[in-house]
């Protein structure tokens, strides 16, 4: 029903229908704002607080009047009240915006490429390429010097950290996740390039 709701106001929306498959989108789909409807449990101020630690953007939450003052601190909107919803989604929006729009320094330009790092976002000839967390990852750490190659280690490190690296083979998948993505020709790809023997490049 809500997310009918929103779809008629012309938002898009995906829905997940688990606490763990909401942690996953927050985490790999980049959205714009997180609509996170409570209940009536306490427990969800506690996969409130997750989802706000992994989100990238703003988060709204949906409670019943007795869950409200456990999470107040976020601010609240009651369920049922769709105008206040469909408000505070559109604020939370245009606060977004206005931040990627302050932070142009973060915004780095490669070729037709625009990376805003700033919101984690990336646009091609004007166009939103969407990206999960890790694709961006890596385009953000190649971007931060274009033609200059970045070791395996090094984008790995930049990934799963240093103590528990992801394997090289992963490394790989998500670099062809990425160039399909980009448009890149698997034998002569022109933006993430291969440097045998070392890792990867940007083109500059």
């Amino acid at each position: 029903m809500l997310a009918r709701t929103l779809r008629a106001e012309e938002f898009a929306v995906d829905v997940a229908r688990s606490h763990a498959a909401a942690l996953t989108a927050v985490r790999d789909d980049d959205p714009d704002v997180v609509v996170v409807c409570l209940g009536s449990s306490a427990h969800g101020a506690v996969v409130l607080d997750r989802v706000r630690q992994a989100a990238q953007c703003g988060v709204v939450a949906l409670a019943d009047t007795e869950v409200a003052p456990l999470v107040s601190r976020v601010g609240v909107v009651p369920i049922g009240s769709r105008d206040m919803l469909s408000t505070r989604i559109r604020r939370t929006l245009r606060h977004s915006h206005q931040r990627s729009e302050d932070g142009g320094a973060q915004r780095r330009h490669v070729d037709d490429l625009v990376i805003d790092v700033g919101v984690r976002r990336v646009y091609q000839r004007g166009n939103v390429i969407s990206l999960t967390r890790t694709e961006f990852a890596i385009l953000r750490v190649l971007s931060d010097d274009p033609g200059e190659p970045v070791t395996c280690r090094r984008l790995q490190e930049a990934l799963w950290g240093a103590t528990q690296p992801g394997g090289r083979s992963a490394l790989g998948v998500h670099i062809g996740n990425l160039r399909r993505k980009l448009g890149d020709a698997p034998s002569c790809p022109r933006y993430v390039r291969t440097v045998r023997g070392i890792g990867y490049c940007l083109a500059g």
